[in-house]
């Protein structure tokens, strides 16, 4: 019984393995096939437009002859009426067209006639030799349209596939373009009036400290914003037309809730009547002794350099005037807006502040 089994380690178990198939084996074969026959199906099904038929109807025509449309017309059960008529005027299938000429009959009534035929062909000319010789077609000329050159303005010049390649290539960069430009807008918006809230706190804070430091008019202190908090005669001494106009639509809003909301700037940007952390008898004895006839930090005529910065200060954007303010508060009080610290020098600041940038505060 032992020896009627299989030995397991012969080629037996091998040979009787079913062949594989002959198919397609890997995932990138098959779907590179799924791919293709997507493709055809989607030929297939396509419709066609009215030009594209009418297209391919003329070069179907072009491509047969007289002959052969007939012969399909009258499988399919029609009738050419070219050929018909041709055929009513004596022209039978395979003939050619023109006139006829016999060829003579035999070598003997050739040599008999030989003198005539010189003598007549001599008269007539050498035309008569030429008819005899001419051999007509008995199949029309096929009609082969060859459009190596066509001439100037006679057909629209494909183009090249480098030509075409820049252009899908342009408008890609022009669509890539055009979205790049929305989100950088939308961002600079955003930054802008970011920028715009914060601009007023880090204003504020450099007033006082101007004002614990006995400066009169500073033109960090300026707000487009708020044309009403301006010292007096300063509008009037700005130089740009455009700049002032745009400042004077500004300030001319007559609603409560805009002459409200000017006031609050205006009073947001007043210095303080004694210095931070005083006492209210220090305050008093301040008030009592001060000169009534000292400006309230305005003050007129404006130097040609004051008039100047404060109208290019006024022209930059609310980011560049933020940053102008609080490098302006780090470089002379060692004041940091985003630690709300400040401190006793430069050294010290170095030491402790992170940094002059927001993102270094988180």
């Amino acid at each position: 019984m032992v020896d009627e089994e299989d030995d397991y380690l012969s080629d037996k178990f091998l040979l009787e393995t079913a062949p594989a198939p002959s198919g397609l084996s890997t995932y990138a074969e098959r779907r590179k096939e799924a791919q293709r026959l997507a493709v055809l199906k989607n030929e297939q099904n396509k419709k066609k437009s009215k030009r594209q038929l009418e297209l391919e109807s003329r070069e179907e025509g072009l491509r047969k002859s007289l002959f052969e449309r007939a012969k399909d017309e009258e499988a399919a059960g029609q009738q050419n009426k070219a050929l018909a008529m041709m055929m009513k005027m004596g022209f039978k299938p395979g003939q050619s067209l023109g006139q006829k000429y016999d060829e003579p009959s035999s070598s003997a009534s050739g040599s008999q006639a030989g003198g005539m035929d010189d003598a007549a062909e001599a008269e007539q000319g050498p035309a008569i030799g030429l008819k005899r010789g001419l051999q007509h077609r008995a199949e029309p000329l096929p009609l082969n349209e060859w459009t190596g050159k066509k001439g100037i303005g006679l057909g629209k010049r494909p183009p090249s596939p480098s030509a075409s390649e820049r252009m899908a290539k342009m408008a890609k960069m022009a669509e890539q373009a055009d979205h790049t430009t929305f989100r950088d807008r939308v961002r600079q918006e955003y930054e802008e009036r970011r920028a715009q809230g914060r601009l007023a706190p880090a204003q504020r804070t450099c007033a006082n400290l101007d004002e614990k430091a006995d400066v009169k008019f500073n033109v960090l202190w300026l707000n487009p914003e708020n044309p009403d908090a301006f010292p007096e005669g300063l509008l009037d001494a700005l130089d740009d037309p455009a700049l002032v106009t745009a400042l004077q639509q500004q300030s001319r809003d007559d609603t409560i809730e805009g002459r409200l909301k000017a006031k609050m700037r205006a009073d947001a940007l007043q210095p303080l009547a004694t210095p931070l952390g005083a006492d209210d008898d220090e305050a008093d004895d301040d008030d009592a002794t001060a000169d009534p006839e000292k400006p309230d930090l305005r003050r007129s005529p404006y130097s040609e350099e004051e008039v100047q910065e404060a109208t290019q200060f006024l022209q930059l954007s609310a980011r560049n005037r933020l940053q102008l303010v609080l490098d302006y508060l780090r470089q002379k009080y060692a004041y940091c807006f985003w630690c709300g610290t400040q401190y006793d020098d430069q050294g010290d600041m170095a030491a402790n502040c992170p940094g002059p940038e927001e993102d270094a505060h988180d």
